[in-house]
């Protein structure tokens, strides 16, 4: 039998209950905060640039893993059928803790990779060297496998990222002068089509050779021509006088 007070005190307890959700909900929101981040990557470019240039490079770094992760399979599971079911020891020779490390293919994997990376404990060392002095013919072994995994996977690993990093930064600076010289020519283009309408005093959209002349007399006019045309003031001038054979006016088209 539920009483009037237990009731009363489910109801409540559904909402605290929800009360804590919709804090909890309120919580996550607040880091939706974190995609501002983005918009901060996205308006610095060339930190745009690195983080594209580190995402490219992973995608090379993924099949270096492989290749390290076959090798190592390869490697585990000679150690295992060698060393660890004492196939290379004479009868009776077996030492327990040489055994241990690589009595499995994944022990095995996971014992070279930490060897590969330098990062061996005390036992696994102390388990190397007690093999190499009973089996010293293995040290030619063990050396074959440092110098495959530990100087070439890391050398090659190294390689692709580098590779990686400096093409797509090279693709991402070549984007950015393609945006950059279009931005340019638009931009001097508008210049341009402001100097004419400048020199055109007339206001009828042409300009005769007369307008040119007397608008270059002033020496800060000819300064301004030659800014925004990139060119000496002799140049604007000969390349009009080319202009107004045809024609005793130039329009803007032509002009520009």
């Amino acid at each position: 039998m539920v009483t009037p007070g237990s009731a009363s005190h489910s109801t409540d307890k559904q909402a605290g209950m929800s009360l804590s959700e919709v804090m909890m909900l309120m919580r996550m929101m607040r880091l939706m905060r974190i995609l501002r981040l983005v918009k901060l990557v996205k308006s610095i470019r060339p930190l745009y640039i690195l983080i594209t240039s580190v995402l490219a490079a992973l995608q090379g770094v993924a099949w270096v893993l492989v290749l390290t992760l076959v090798v190592l399979y390869a490697m585990g599971i000679a150690s295992t059928r060698l060393i660890g079911q004492s196939m290379v020891f004479p009868v009776g020779a077996v030492i327990p803790n040489v055994i241990e490390p690589v009595k499995s293919v994944p022990d095995s994997m996971f014992t070279l990779f930490r060897f590969m990376s330098g990062a061996e404990s005390e036992d696994e060392a102390a388990a190397i060297d007690d093999l190499m002095v009973q089996l010293p013919l293995l040290k030619f072994a063990f050396v074959f496998f440092m110098i495959t995994s530990s100087w070439t996977l890391l050398s090659i690993l190294t390689a692709v990222v580098s590779e990686n990093m400096i093409s797509t930064t090279g693709q991402q600076e070549y984007e950015m002068q393609l945006a950059s010289d279009e931005e340019d020519r638009t931009q001097h283009l508008e210049e341009l089509q402001k100097l004419f309408h400048t020199i055109d005093a007339s206001g009828d959209g042409l300009v005769d050779e007369s307008e040119l002349m007397k608008f270059l007399a002033k020496k800060e006019n000819s300064l301004l021509c030659a800014r925004i045309c990139r060119v000496s003031v002799r140049d604007i001038r000969d390349v009009f006088t080319e202009l107004h054979v045809d024609s005793e006016h130039v329009n803007m088209q032509d002009f520009t």
